[in-house]
């Protein structure tokens, strides 16, 4: 049996006299379309036999006249294994070649299968559609880079720049501060060097992945040039190895390192300032930890709203559906800052609002404090605090301490100096102090906020 060719155009089909349709010849010269083609069992086929009659010819007992089956492209080069026939078939769901006798087979009659040509133009364009894709990622992760290393340059300059700051600052009172400049400069060189070996790293990753990109995009435009008959050998493991993966990206720079530049770009902003006013808190001023706290909502009792960013927090009367959590507390108004410390100098404010009979509460608690069933405000219970409300303003001390503050502060500044057991809260407007706490802290001491009544509300700056 041979494919149909041009000189076919306008003939009928032997078989049902319409237009032909994937038409194939017989040896004896009858001219069928393919599906109207019966069975190789109904054609004289033998299970060990090669031998196909026309079905024509067959009932007009010419046995001789044969239906020979030639190529119908270079895939039909291949020949069945079983059978010794030619290939003409591919089954989508084993991944097989089939010759005619196969494809009668019960065990490929239920299963999806078509001819070879129409088989490969799908997975050849499944390939480039998974090249354009990598190709494109490529771009996007190329494009990526670019960009971060821009924004890598812009922080270097800004640390370059704050250096020419610190030098100048200190050449006022080099003799006088000159083991200060020195601290400083180094800690900036640390954050340069760190900068550099992040960067390093970031760059290494995105080679590597570009390489690895790059490889599969070469492998692909291989396989895309390949016969068909190599191409479709291995369509499942190929189909699975080059699905889409999506690249995590890496960090170009850690948060914990913006942090560090960032904090070191607030303290040497004020370093003017701070030698013409007290040279001796500079070095105070450089051990404290400046970052950025934020409100813990795993912690946040039902009665409290976060604001998404988790620097502010709010009273509701309508109490929340939160999970269930043994860091959330019950009974009081109570959220917990993020991070927590064990050692060291640190610093926050707290900017105030309170609504009409309202109250908060700022200060540091201990791990120790509980959180559920019963509650205190109070240093014994591990809470260190003072309560502001417009009836009255008092510190959490035992007994409590009565605050004769003038007025409420809008801006409360906490300063915490773990080591030394001091906590000192102050109007961060006026510096004005409002308490100061002795004790010996243990284990880790967590921010601690809690607001009541309808409209009053703690935000978190810096």
């Amino acid at each position: 049996m041979m494919p149909s060719t041009p000189s076919h155009k306008g003939a009928a089909c032997s078989e049902c006299k319409g237009p032909l349709e994937d038409a194939v010849t017989a040896t004896c010269g009858h001219t069928f379309c393919w599906h109207c083609l019966p069975p190789p069992s109904q054609m004289g086929a033998q299970p060990s036999g090669r031998v196909l009659l026309c079905p024509l010819c067959k009932e007009k007992k010419q046995t001789e006249t044969l239906l020979v089956p030639v190529p119908l492209g270079p895939l039909g080069e291949t020949y069945c294994e079983e059978h010794g026939e030619k290939i003409y078939f591919f089954c989508e769901n084993d991944a097989k070649f089939l010759c005619v006798f196969c494809r009668e087979s019960p065990s490929h009659q239920a299963h999806v299968v078509g001819l070879l040509d129409e088989a490969i133009q799908p997975y050849r364009d499944r390939l480039r559609s998974r090249l354009e894709a990598l190709r494109m990622e490529r771009d996007d992760i190329e494009d990526r880079k670019s960009r971060e290393d821009r924004k890598l340059q812009v922080l270097l300059t800004q640390i370059e720049s704050k250096k020419q700051q610190v030098e100048a600052a200190f050449e006022r009172l080099q003799q006088e501060l000159g083991e200060y400049q020195h601290l400083l400069l180094a800690r900036l060189t640390e954050l340069e060097q760190q900068i550099w070996k992040e960067r390093d790293e970031y760059i290494s990753k995105l080679s590597e992945e570009v390489a690895r990109l790059g490889a599969q995009v070469k492998e692909l435009e291989e396989k895309c040039q390949q016969p068909g008959s190599e191409l479709l050998q291995d369509v499942r493991v190929n189909q699975s190895r080059y699905e889409m993966k999506t690249f995590v990206s890496p960090e170009a720079i850690s948060p914990d390192l913006v942090e560090k530049i960032r904090d070191l770009h607030r303290k040497i902003l004020t370093l003017p300032e701070m030698m013409r006013a007290f040279s001796e808190n500079l070095v105070h001023h450089l051990e404290t930890d400046t970052g950025v706290v934020t409100l813990d909502p795993q912690t946040a009792s039902q009665s409290l709203v976060l604001s998404e960013d988790r620097k502010s927090v709010k009273y509701t009367r309508r109490k929340q559906n939160l999970p269930d959590s043994r860091l959330r507390f019950e009974g009081l108004p109570v959220v917990l800052g993020s991070p927590s410390f064990s050692s060291g100098r640190h610093r926050w404010q707290v900017e105030v609002q309170l609504g009409d009979g309202g109250g908060c509460t700022v200060g540091v608690v201990g791990e120790e404090m509980r959180r559920k069933g019963k509650q205190g405000l109070s240093a014994e219970e591990g809470v260190w605090a003072v309560i502001l409300s417009h009836q009255q303003c008092w510190a959490s001390t035992s007994p409590g301490t009565d605050l004769p503050l003038s007025e409420i502060p809008r801006l409360v500044g906490v300063s915490l100096d773990y080591e030394a057991g001091h906590l000192a809260l102050l109007n961060a407007e006026t510096q004005e102090p409002i308490f100061t706490f002795t004790a010996s802290f243990s284990g880790m001491v967590y921010p601690f906020f809690a607001v009541w009544k309808k409209g009053s509300c703690l935000t978190l700056k810096g």
